[in-house]
C-alpha cells in the first residue's frame, strides 16, 4: 500500500499550521518539497522513488512488537515517522536508482515517542535482510543498554516464525547467511576495520565523544548504501558531540551549509516558547495523542515545577530544549535571546568600551572581554586563551567543540603547557589602538605584573581592581542578569554560552550572590569580572 498521500497530508498540515510545529520541522519539509521541484532540473542528481520508501514502511509495519499494549501488536508508524522513512529511503541517484541519496541522518525527538522501536529497529533489520553481506550495527551508550537493545531486537525476530528459523543468534550478534547485526556501546574500541552497511546510534546526547560515529561514517564509505542514522533526544550538556551535531543539522536546514547527503529533522520548542505551557508539547512530541498522552506530560511538567532540580531534564527530554544539566544562574534559553544581530568588530573601530581580563591558573581558560554600548544594547567581544598542549585533553574530556572554536577564532592557542600572559598584554595594547577603552577591570590575583606593565603603556585608561567578594559582586551580578533577561546584550560567542550555561548561584541569607563555576575541573569563572562593564562612560 502506498503511503505518499499520508506523507503529503502530514507535510501540508505542518506548513498550513494545522499541526503545531517548530521551525526545524517546517524547514525539513520545505527542503523536501523544494527538492521534489528540483527533480525536473537535469543538473539536480537525485530522483524520488516512493515505491522504495513504501517497501521499508510496509516491512516495518509487518513487524510484531511484543511490548505493544494493543491487541494487534504489529508496528503502526505514525505520519511523522513515515515522513522520515520517505526521506531516508525514497531519494535516489538518477544515475543509479539503486543508490540512495542520504548517507547520514540526524533525528532529534523527545523521549517516549517510540524513536527506537519505530525508527531504529526496522532499518537495522531491513538492511540485515536485504543487503548482501550486511554489516548492521546498533550503538548505545553503555553495555547495559546494548544488551537491552539486543534482547528487544531478538524478541521481534522471534515473533516471525520464518525469520526466526532463518537467523542465528550468538552473544551480542545476530547472523543470517553472510550478514550480521552486532551491538556496540559508545565506548567500544577496535571499530576502525568495519565496513558497515547500516549503523544506528541511539540517544547520542549521552555519548562523551563522537569517536564511534566518526569511525562508522568513514567505515561505510566503501558501501553503496551505507547509512549512519542518529536518533536522540536533546541533552543536558552543550559540550557534547550531540550538541555539535544539533548545530550542524540546523545549519543544513537553514541552508547555511549545503550537504545533499545529510537528512536531519528536529522536533523541539522554538526559542521564546514557554516551556511551562502544555500547548507546546506537540512541538517536541509528535506522537502526542497516539503513543504519549497529554496527562503523562502534564504530570512530568507538574513535577518539574515543584522540583527545580528536575527542570533541566524535563526541558531537554520533553521540550527538546538543550540545557547544561543544572539549575543554572541564566537558563540557556534566556541567554540565547542575545543571539540577535552579530556585530562585526570592524563596525566598532574607534568606539568607546570597557575591558576586563581574568588570568587563569596553570592551564585553565584565560579570558579577555570588551563591552560596547551599541545603540541601546551592549555588545561583547570576547577572546579566550588556552595552552596548546592542553587542546587534545580538552577535546576528549571537556568540550568537543574546542577545535571548531579555535578554527573560528573564538579561542586563541598559546604555545606551551601554560598561559604566557605576554599574549594578553599584546592583545590589550592592540585593542587600545583600535578602540576607545575607558577602563580595564581585573582581578588582582596573578595580575600584578601584567597590570603594572599595562598601566605604564596606557596611562590614560583607568584600571579597576575588581574585588571578587560576594559583597562586591552581588549587585553587579543582578544588573548583569537583568540585562540578559531583558535582551539588552548582543553576544553570539559560543564559548561564552558554554560558560554561562555552567554558571550557578548560591544566594546567602540576604539574597546576595555571584556567579560560580559548577565544578572546578572545567569551566572558567570568567563571568565575574565582566559584571563591572555595565557602567560604560558616555
Amino acid at each position: 500500500m502506498g503511503h505518499a498521500q499520508t506523507v503529503r497530508k502530514y507535510c501540508n498540515d505542518i506548513l498550513k499550521k494545522r499541526i503545531k510545529s517548530c521551525i526545524w520541522v517546517q524547514l525539513a519539509i520545505k527542503r523536501y518539497f523544494n527538492d521534489l521541484k528540483r527533480v525536473a532540473d537535469p543538473a539536480f542528481p537525485y530522483m524520488f522513488d516512493a515505491a522504495a520508501a513504501d517497501e521499508i514502511i510496509d516491512f516495518a509495519e509487518s513487524l510484531v512488537i511484543p511490548d505493544i499494549q494493543k491487541e494487534d501488536k504489529r508496528l503502526q508508524l505514525l505520519p511523522w515517522m513515515k515522513f522520515i522513512y520517505y526521506q531516508l529511503y525514497g531519494w535516489r541517484h538518477k544515475s543509479d536508482p539503486e543508490k540512495r541519496r542520504f548517507r547520514q541522518g540526524y533525528n532529534e525527538i523527545a523521549r517516549k515517542n517510540s524513536k527506537t522501536t519505530s525508527l531504529l529497529f526496522p532499518p537495522v533489520l531491513y538492511d540485515f535482510l536485504t543487503t548482501d553481506s550486511a554489516e548492521s550495527y546498533f550503538v548505545t551508550k553503555d553495555g547495559d543498554q546494548s544488551e537491552k537493545a539486543y534482547n528487544e531486537l531478538l524478541n521481534i525476530i522471534k515473533e516471525d516464525r520464518a525469520l526466526n528459523e532463518a537467523v542465528n543468534s550468538t552473544v551480542k550478534a545476530i547472523t543470517y547467511k553472510y550478514s550480521r547485526i552486532a551491538f556496540f556501546s559508545s565506548e567500544s574500541g577496535g571499530i576502525d576495520s568495519y565496513k558497515n552497511s547500516m549503523s544506528v546510534i541511539d540517544e547520542f546526547h549521552a555519548y562523551d565523544t563522537d569517536k564511534i560515529v566518526t569511525a562508522f561514517r568513514y567505515g561505510g564509505r566503501a558501501r553503496k548504501n551505507n547509512l549512519v542514522l542518529i536518533i536522540t533526544s536533546a541533552g543536558n550538556n552543550i559540550a557534547s558531540p550531540c550538541y555539535a551535531e544539533n548545530k550542524k543539522c540546523k545549519e543544513i536546514l537553514k541552508g547555511t551549509i549545503t550537504d545533499d547527503t545529510y537528512f536531519g529533522i528536529i522536533y523541539a520548542y522554538d526559542e521564546g516558547d514557554d516551556w511551562k505551557d502544555p500547548a507546546n508539547f506537540i512541538k517536541a512530541n509528535p506522537s502526542l495523542g497516539e503513543i504519549l498522552t497529554p496527562e503523562t506530560l502534564e504530570a512530568d511538567l507538574k513535577d518539574a515545577l515543584l522540583t527545580p532540580s528536575h527542570q533541566p531534564d524535563f526541558k531537554s527530554k520533553t521540550c527538546g530544549i538543550w540545557t547544561n544539566g543544572t539549575v543554572s544562574w541564566i537558563p540557556l534559553e534566556k541567554w540565547r535571546k542575545n543571539y540577535t544581530k552579530k556585530i562585526d568588530s570592524a563596525e566598532l573601530s574607534g568606539a568607546s568600551c570597557c575591558a576586563a581580563f581574568d588570568l587563569s591558573s596553570v592551564n585553565d581558560f584565560t579570558a579577555k572581554t570588551l563591552y560596547f554600548l551599541y545603540g541601546t544594547k551592549y555588545t561583547a567581544l570576547h577572546t579566550f586563551y588556552i595552552p596548546e598542549e592542553t587542546i587534545y585533553e580538552r577535546y576528549t574530556s571537556e568540550n568537543i567543540n574546542i577545535l571548531e572554536w579555535i578554527n573560528e577564532g573564538y579561542v586563541t592557542v598559546i604555545p606551551g603547557s601554560t598561559i604566557d600572559y605576554s599574549y594578553i598584554y599584546a592583545d590589550l595594547l592592540n585593542d587600545a589602538k583600535t578602540y576607545d577603552i575607558r577602563e580595564i577591570a581585573y582581578d588582582r590575583w596573578k595580575a600584578g605584573q601584567l597590570t603594572e606593565l599595562l598601566e605604564e603603556k596606557l596611562p590614560h585608561i583607568d584600571f579597576i581592581d575588581m574585588d571578587q567578594s560576594l559583597r562586591s559582586l552581588s549587585q553587579p551580578t543582578k544588573d548583569f542578569e537583568k540585562a540578559i533577561r531583558d535582551g539588552n546584550i548582543i553576544d553570539n560567542n559560543p564559548v561564552m554560552e558554554w560558560m554561562i550555561g555552567n554558571a550557578v548561584i548560591r544566594p546567602d541569607a540576604n539574597e546576595n550572590y555571584k556567579p560560580l563555576k559548577e565544578n572546578k575541573t572545567s569551566k572558567k569563572e570568567s563571568t565575574g569580572l565582566f559584571l563591572r562593564l555595565w557602567h560604560i562612560p558616555g
